[in-house]
């Protein structure tokens, strides 16, 4: 078994992770009104829009996913709502954690390049199942995923499921 394959993911609904641990990512499942979700796509692998906490952000993790979803799709979100995270386990590594968010589409901006690399990503807005099935994160993420469809139909009202028209730039 190769040590990718030793790598596990427990998902955390709801609770913060503890104080002690590194949080190395936050993510965003961002939803429009016609209950479509934004994914980008950068060197062929389909990730959701989000990234790493940095000084500048000042431990909050909203400004955190505000940041990174301009800097990597140029959105802008409204009533951001925290999920959860999920622990990474590695061997011979201490946990760290990844926070999942929902939050609603405000506008979509001209496209830019990302800071981070200097690449404007494939910016996609499609369906949510379709998301689900291009991220290819497998069972690991069922819980979030639930999370994410149950705050979007819930909180917003949205058609989660529902067909809807493909929009990729």
């Amino acid at each position: 078994m190769s040590e990718t394959n030793k790598v596990s993911y427990v998902w955390h609904e709801a609770s913060p992770p503890p104080e002690t641990q590194q949080i190395t990512q936050v993510y965003a499942y961002i939803f429009d009104s016609q209950g479509r979700v934004v994914v980008l796509c950068d060197d062929g692998v389909w990730n959701l829009p989000g990234g790493t906490p940095e000084l500048e952000d000042g431990g909050d993790r909203v400004a955190t996913l505000v940041r990174e979803v301009w800097e990597e799709v140029q959105v802008t979100i409204t009533d951001p709502v925290y999920l959860g995270y999920q622990s990474v386990h590695r061997p011979s590594q201490e946990p760290y954690a990844q926070l999942r968010m929902a939050a609603r589409l405000d506008t979509l901006g001209e496209r830019a390049p990302d800071p981070d690399k200097g690449r404007v990503h494939v910016r996609r807005l499609c369906p949510f199942p379709e998301a689900v099935d291009l991220l290819g994160w497998g069972p690991s993420v069922d819980g979030q995923v639930k999370c994410a469809a149950v705050t979007a139909e819930q909180r917003w009202g949205l058609p989660v499921g529902s067909p809807a028209a493909v929009y990729t730039d």
